[in-house]
């Protein structure tokens, strides 16, 4: 589940019962519909990502500053 700053989820992948969920991080920040509510077009993308440290990883970081977003993980 992906949810924005207010705690509204955005996107949910349900998975099988053994999957990391790091390995649906990409999905999900793809798979975010557009947000309404201010004027101007709906915004798609979030400007950063925040996660703990299972989302950290160099692959990752790479292919999120790839889509403009800044990853925000533990180390």
């Amino acid at each position: 589940m992906i949810c924005d700053g207010r705690g509204t989820p955005l996107k949910v992948i349900t998975t099988a019962a053994n999957v990391n969920d790091v390995t649906q991080t990409l999905a999900l920040v793809d798979g975010i519909p557009p947000v309404a509510g201010l004027p101007g077009r709906p915004r798609r993308r979030p400007d950063s990502l925040l996660g703990d440290k299972g989302y950290d990883s160099n692959s990752h970081r790479e292919e999120l500053r790839k889509r403009r977003i800044l990853p925000v993980f533990s180390r």
